[in-house]
Parts: C-alpha cells; structure tokens; sequence
C-alpha cells in the first residue's frame, strides 16, 4: 500500500481541489443605490448596530470636505433607512465598528483628517449613539482606521494610518478611552491603510503597513504586548499603496496579502509559511487604478476570493481556486466615481456575502449577490 502519510496528503489535496457540489456561481448585477446625490464618501462599515439580527450600514463620509456621516438601519431583507446622521459634519475617512467598551454591542470610532478631532461614539445596543470622547490627535493626518487587540487584554485598540507623519495606534483603558498618554508611535511614515492581522501565526496580531509615498511597505511584529517592530519588507521598495487587505487565500493556514498599489497596480502576497511572503503576484488589470480591496468567500464554496474597486472602472470579483495563484474574474458595478471604501456581508438574508461599496463622485450603492443566470 505504500506510506499511508503519503496517500493521505494526496488524498487531502485531490478533496481540497474539488469545487464543492453546493457552490454556485454568483453575480452582483442588482444594484440598490443607497443615496440620492453622489458625495465625497470615503468608507462603508457592515454590522448589527440595533441587535435585530441583520446587518446594518455606517457610511463615512467627507474626505477633506466636512460632510456628515450617515446611519442606515437594515429591515432584514436588504432595505434601509436612515436612522440618523452621526454627529456633525466633518472630514470622515473611515468608521471602524467595534465594542470599544465591552458591553456586547457595536459601537463606533471615526477616523477624521485634521483638523478635526476624532472621535467615538459609544451604542445604547439600539443604534443610539452618544459622543463619549476623543482618541489619537486633531493634527494627524489620519485616512483609515481599524480596531484589534494589540496588547493582548482582551479589549479592541485603534489604530490610524496617517499620511506623511508616522502612523500610530491607541489603547484602550478597557472603557473606550483613548487619553494621548496611551498612544504610540508607529515606525512607519505615509500609510493610507494598515492591516491588522497574526502574519507570523505566534497568536498576536502584528500590522501590515503598506507605504502610500514611494517607500518600503513592511510587516510591523508584535511581542504580544503591544511592542512592534520592523521584520519583513512587503513587495517593492517603492510603493504607492493606497489599499489592502489579508485573508488566507490558499488554505495553509497562513495569512496572505492583497495590496493594490495605485501606480503599479493590485498584487497578491502568499506568505511563505515562516513569516515572510513569497514573490508578489498580478492580480487583475494592471492599467486600472485600485482604490479599496476587501477578501471574503463570496461563493460560499470554503475559498477566499478577493473584491477590487476602482477609479472610473467596474469592480472586480475574483473567485479563488484555493490556491492564491489561480482567479476567475467577473465585472460589478460602473464607470463613475472612485470606489473609496468596501464592505462585505449578507445583507438581504439569503446567505449569500453581498458588497457594498462607497464611492466618491458616484452615489453609494449595495451590489446584492446572485446566481450566474442560466442560458
């Protein structure tokens, strides 16, 4: 009979070639459009915010002109309304969703560039949001945010990714405060993303920071207590990186690496199982300008795809093959505007990941997912 070890990878990896029997092609032609004008929108968040059991949007809006961001409640089968703006007009790049103060609900920080504060807001559980108070600095020149356990206490801390001046990250004091005594400096200068994620599978959560101005794009470590340092050199040396994210695309167990760089175009980075990624590879249409990347399994056949948005170009939807080398690509959307900011999730109930996708110059809209019609 031989190794059984042997015939048993060979096994594993003829199932794990398989495409599954209950996956179905999918395409995102229905479009709700969210508003009625096209703004400078820059994100788009999905999460329960009023604890019905459906998914809800917050649309961050304004860039550098000061706009209001925007609550819509979901009725469960992909309709909205508004429930309210969130607080003032300002100069919102993102709304990163989170339970700041551990009460088991979404609440929300919002990154605004300078000179506006930013600020969180904290939920009642019913989508009532209160101003509770400020994190990082007016100053910084702050584009998205995200949220994760950084020091290893159980409890989300911010982290801005700001342009020109070095990049930071707040902790949390376990009540959703963020006084300027508990944020730090990162070592890395011009980032308009940073990616929170374990790279190096030592149970923390290290920070990839792609470099946003003609520099090096880098793998940030933790020690598990919220000290980082500089370990690996992501891509090129020079970088004009805009948009990330990370997903394990080919099933190893590792977390890989979308980086769509706006000169030279989107790249995979499969991480070659110590810490370290391999040779970057092309994904999709080089000439096209990406502005937001998101990876979720959109078929629902167990496999990582990835979703690209684009300046004055149709989105992309590239379904894996379970490898991270091999996609297949279909079109969404239009030609208008910029696709600042994506967001996954099923918003209309039927199982099936759906986008939404906020643009600048074009109306925020919900690509909902559906089957490949049939000749």
């Amino acid at each position: 009979m031989g190794n059984p070890l042997i015939f048993l990878a060979f096994v594993l990896s003829f199932l794990f070639s398989l495409q599954p029997s209950d996956a179905e092609q999918r395409v995102f032609d229905n479009v709700l459009y969210l508003e009625s004008t096209a703004e400078t929108s820059a994100n788009v968040s999905i999460g329960d915010l009023d604890g019905d059991g459906d998914l809800d949007l917050v649309l961050a809006k304004g860039r550098h002109w000061p706009l209001k961001n925007r609550l819509l409640l979901n009725n469960g089968k992909g309709s909205f309304k508004v429930a309210s703006d969130l607080g003032g007009a300002d100069r919102t790049y993102s709304a990163v969703l989170a339970d700041l103060d551990g009460d088991g609900d979404l609440d929300i920080a919002v990154s605004n560039d300078r000179p506006d504060r930013k600020l969180v807001y904290l939920n009642d559980g019913k989508a009532k949001f209160t101003e509770s108070g400020t994190w990082g600095a007016p100053e910084w020149i702050t584009r998205n945010a995200a949220a994760a356990d950084l020091n290893g206490d159980k409890v989300p801390d911010i982290i801005a990714a700001n342009r020109v001046s070095k990049s930071s990250f707040c902790v949390n004091d376990k009540k959703a405060g963020f006084s300027a005594g508990l944020c730090f400096d990162i070592e890395a200068s011009s980032a308009t993303t940073i990616v929170p994620a374990d790279f190096d599978n030592d149970g923390d959560v290290d920070l990839a920071v792609p470099h946003r101005d003609g520099g090096k794009s880098r793998i940030y470590s933790n020690d598990g207590k919220g000290g980082f340092s500089s370990s690996v050199l992501i891509g090129n040396e020079d970088s004009n990186a805009r948009t990330a994210a990370a997903g394990d695309l080919n099933g190893d167990g590792w977390m890989d690496l979308v980086i769509g760089d706006e000169d030279q175009g989107s790249f995979v980075h499969l991480s070659d199982g110590k810490g370290g990624f391999e040779k970057r590879r092309e994904i999709g249409n080089k000439e096209l300008v990406p502005y937001s990347i998101a990876i979720a399994d959109l078929d629902k056949d167990g496999r990582q795809d990835v979703v690209i948005g684009y300046v004055e170009a149709p989105g992309s939807v590239f379904f894996g093959a379970g490898n991270g080398r091999d996609f297949s690509e279909i079109r969404f959307g239009d030609s208008e505007g910029a696709v600042y900011g994506l967001a996954i999730g099923d918003l209309n109930g039927d199982g099936y990941p759906d986008i939404a996708a906020a643009r600048s110059g074009a109306r925020n809209a919900v690509y909902f997912s559906s089957p490949l019609p049939k000749d």
